[in-house]
């Protein structure tokens, strides 16, 4: 017999509980539509003060807090979110490092064991991943948040949903199968990535199985195009692909998606989340930005230098609150992705959410160039608009030059197609890389698919576009 009482899934949550605090769809956006501003703050308010309570009976946070001489009882609402210290990936890597197995902000789950625990990651570009872990309302709450998308993004019961990420330690592919079984009456078809079953493979599933939808990275969406391109496969003809749910990147003047949308004849849905919270903002058909989930994160955005809340409309770093998070709290987490936020609104579609942009960078990546800022993945836009490149590049910064001359520099590679004037293709680049960052960068102009092996295309996780060689 063990030694303690086995914590069963099934009767770990209040099921009946859990569907009307966050509603999955098609009731999320009448649900939004209903709520007023001042219910919706009252409920974030409860939830925020809740999460509060539970953050304040973990080390991690109580120490951090009374450092500052924060006390229990101090914080009384959103009102005063920002008298709370922000915290980062960087802080939770010297959490575990410190407090192993996972941290002093999440052991405490594993030592009750109170609940069904899974351990998902998210980084381990250097050293081992970042694992943080789910109980089972953290698990499918993630997975409402992902089904709310897929029917705001024209999904179907009975649709055939082609999912390109493995299941393994990274959790959107988890959350998205989760989502389309439990909570939209989707067919997850988890192929995984292009390392798990071949881009032709994956193609002769989807045309023979009927694939109504994907969940991939853009990139990978390319390459999937160019693979039947090869093997003589019509995408629109042959596949029944009617959305395709993605994550663009610095896709503001909307190349990678024009350029998707056209090789698949369907359209190409932006969405933006991180591991801990899950899908923080998705788009519906209306293509006009990214609904937040409301009622499950409260976001700030705030200035990169000065860590300040900034008005709606202004770009700056997203700052989070998860407010359905208790294994472990997730209070005033700093992605350090740069967005901005604009304020609730009845959408064509029906919801009435707060709305993000798309993704315009990370400041963890920033470079200073003679003192201007300079974010490599804003490159992309550019990149792609240029039809006689792949669309594929990386930013390397490096020190060059001692003493007085020392300064850092960076070369943006850029694939080419073949046959093409390097020369030219290299001269455009430097004028319109240079009028975009508003510094002169270098550009190195090299063949096509020879990035791979230092962007990890096609393999698992985001495409890298930064090298720092400092």
């Amino acid at each position: 017999m063990p030694k303690k009482p086995i914590p069963y899934y099934w009767s770990s949550v209040d099921w009946a509980k859990l569907v009307d605090e966050f509603p999955p769809p098609p009731f999320f956006d009448e649900v939004m539509a209903d709520t007023s501003d001042d219910a919706l703050l009252e409920l974030q308010n409860a939830r925020f003060l809740a999460r509060m309570k539970d953050a304040w009976s973990v080390p991690f946070y109580r120490n951090r807090w009374s450092a500052v001489g924060l006390e229990p009882g101090d914080i009384r609402g959103l009102d005063d979110l920002e008298k709370i210290p922000t915290f980062t990936s960087d802080d939770i890597k010297t959490s575990i490092e410190a407090h192993p197995p996972f941290g002093d902000h999440q052991n405490f789950a594993l030592e009750t064991m109170t609940a069904p625990l899974k351990i998902q990651s998210s980084g381990g570009t250097s050293g081992l991943p970042r694992p943080t872990l789910f109980d089972p309302v953290a698990w499918e709450v993630q997975a409402i948040q992902f089904a709310r998308a897929f029917v705001a993004q024209g999904s179907e019961v009975g649709d055939i949903l082609q999912i390109t990420l493995t299941n393994s330690l990274g959790n959107t592919a988890w959350c998205s199968s989760t989502a389309a079984q439990h909570w939209s009456g989707l067919v997850p078809l988890t192929t995984g990535s292009g390392a798990v079953t071949s881009s032709v493979r994956q193609l002769e599933l989807a045309r023979e199985w009927g694939t109504a939808g994907w969940v991939a990275f853009g990139e990978y969406m390319k390459i999937l195009a160019e693979t039947a391109k090869t093997a003589g496969i019509d995408l629109k003809k042959e596949l029944p692909t009617r959305f395709i749910h993605t994550y663009l990147g610095v896709d503001t003047e909307g190349h990678l998606r024009k350029l998707l949308e056209d090789a698949w004849g369907a359209p190409v849905y932006d969405n933006y989340g991180t591991h801990e919270v899950g899908l923080i903002g998705y788009e519906c058909q209306q293509q006009n930005g990214l609904h937040v989930n409301d009622d499950t994160a409260v976001l700030q955005i705030t200035d990169r230098e000065t860590g300040r809340a900034l008005p709606d409309g202004a770009a700056g770093n997203i700052v989070v609150t998860s407010l359905h998070r208790s294994v472990p709290p997730i209070i005033r987490y700093n992605l350090k992705d740069l967005m901005y936020r604009e304020p609730r609104e009845k959408c064509a579609c029906g919801a009435r959410t707060t709305k993000l942009s798309g993704f315009l960078g990370r400041s963890d990546e920033m470079v200073k160039l003679r003192a201007t800022s300079v974010y490599p993945r804003a490159a992309q836009d550019t990149v792609q608009g240029d039809e006689r490149a792949t669309g594929e590049f990386i930013c390397v910064v490096e020190n060059v030059g001692t003493g007085l001359s020392a300064r850092e520099r960076m070369t943006v590679r850029v694939e080419a197609k073949p046959e093409v004037d390097e020369g030219l293709l290299r001269a455009s680049l430097l004028a319109r890389l240079a009028d975009l960052f508003g510094v002169a960068v270098d550009v190195d102009i090299v063949p096509g698919g020879s990035l791979a092996p230092l962007t990890g295309l096609g393999g698992e996780g985001k495409v890298k576009r930064l090298l720092d060689l400092r």
